[in-house]
């Protein structure tokens, strides 16, 4: 008998009639889930776990009378995220350096203000920020089991308006992070924080993202905007998906007469960036042209626009005032937001690439930063 139809017929004989294929991958929301599938008899098969939660179920497994349970109910999922990140949510209460601070000091009692903070590593280190922490003294973390321990800043970026404090406790709950990218309007999601007082401490609400990469008056960063009720002592929480991963970190709102469901939050591209430039310098080290920029009207005011940024002010030997910046390291810019998040995305070191207009002349030059 020939080798190959011999060791075809023993491959038959012995391998399962599942083949399983490198090559079938499983996408869940443009997703992937980390267990693959295989392929049966021309039928794909697919993990009914990963695939059930990455849908946003709650999958329980019964061994006495193996069952599966698969619960897709809106309420019963949305209580367990709220249950499972509250260990990782913590209050973050101070003392005043100076005056009454809008947005975070308590209206209950003005001599304090708080905030709330989320635990990302075990060890200690609570990610909030930089607005919460940096007018405070006497920092104090309430845990979710109602103990409270002394805090330090450990590392503050207020351009991001990021910063790290650390407690002296072990064992700590960390918070999962979901994968940066993979927020969408229209995702559902729950915020948790201290509204008001310490005594709605955890407290949580629910919405939806309303926008990505928003652009927003005073925002170094682009922003998630959501419609889940965030108030003065929520800045610092997280914003999670209905896996209970966090997106993103509960920054600021909109308030006024009319105003409803405006409220934003630090997305993940801008807080591993962050927490990874804290990592390796102990601050954020940004590339430094020697230039201020200013928006285009229609910038401004929220219109498209193909208009680039104008330099506002110029102490650079290349840049000079007027200049109106339309591309940085290959990619457009249309706003200062936009200006902020390339050179956050392409900048490692050495020159950058800079396409300006200069008395209707296009001109590329390549400048060396001062690092900041």
């Amino acid at each position: 008998m020939n080798k190959k139809i011999i060791a075809l017929f023993i491959g038959i004989l012995f391998i399962p009639s599942a083949v399983y294929a490198s090559d079938v991958n499983v996408f869940v929301h443009n997703s992937p889930i980390s267990t693959g599938g295989f392929i049966s008899n021309d039928t794909t098969y697919v993990p009914l776990r990963a695939v059930s939660e990455a849908l946003g179920a709650q999958v329980i497994w019964d061994n006495d009378t193996r069952s599966v349970y698969i619960d897709t109910d809106e309420d019963t999922i949305t209580g367990k995220v709220i249950e499972e990140a509250s260990e990782s949510v913590v209050a973050i209460v101070g003392n005043h350096k100076s005056n009454y601070i809008t947005g975070t000091a308590s209206d209950y009692n003005e001599l304090t203000a708080h905030g709330t903070g989320v635990i990302i590593k075990s060890g200690g280190s609570i990610l909030t920020n930089a607005h919460v922490v940096s007018d405070i003294d006497n920092i104090t973390v309430v845990f979710s089991d109602g103990e409270s321990y002394p805090a330090q800043v450990q590392y503050m970026d207020k351009e991001s308006d990021l910063a790290v404090i650390k407690v002296g406790r072990l064992g700590l709950k960390p918070i999962t992070f979901a994968e940066a990218g993979s927020a969408f309007a229209g995702q559902s999601v729950v915020a948790i924080g201290t509204p008001l007082s310490l005594s709605m401490r955890n407290s949580a609400s629910k919405g939806i993202i309303s926008g990505v990469n928003v652009n927003v008056s005073k925002a170094y960063y682009p922003l998630l905007q959501t419609d889940a009720a965030i108030n003065g002592g929520n800045s610092g929480g997280p914003l999670l998906n209905m896996k209970g991963q966090l997106i993103g970190i509960n920054s600021s709102k909109y308030a006024g007469v009319g105003i409803e469901g405006l409220s934003f939050s630090i997305p993940l591209d801008t807080i591993n960036y962050v927490l990874k430039q804290f990592e390796m310098n102990g601050k954020v080290c940004r590339p430094n042209l020697g230039i201020t920029l200013e928006n285009s009207w229609e910038a401004r005011i929220g219109l498209p626009t193909k208009k680039g940024v104008t330099v506002k002010t110029s102490s650079s030997d290349i840049l000079k005032t007027g200049d109106m910046i339309n591309k940085v390291n290959g990619v457009e810019v249309h706003s200062i937001v936009d200006f902020n998040k390339v050179l956050r995305d392409t900048y490692l070191s050495g020159s950058i690439k800079v396409i300006y207009i200069r008395n209707g002349e296009q001109i590329s030059s390549d400048i060396v930063p001062n690092i900041n």
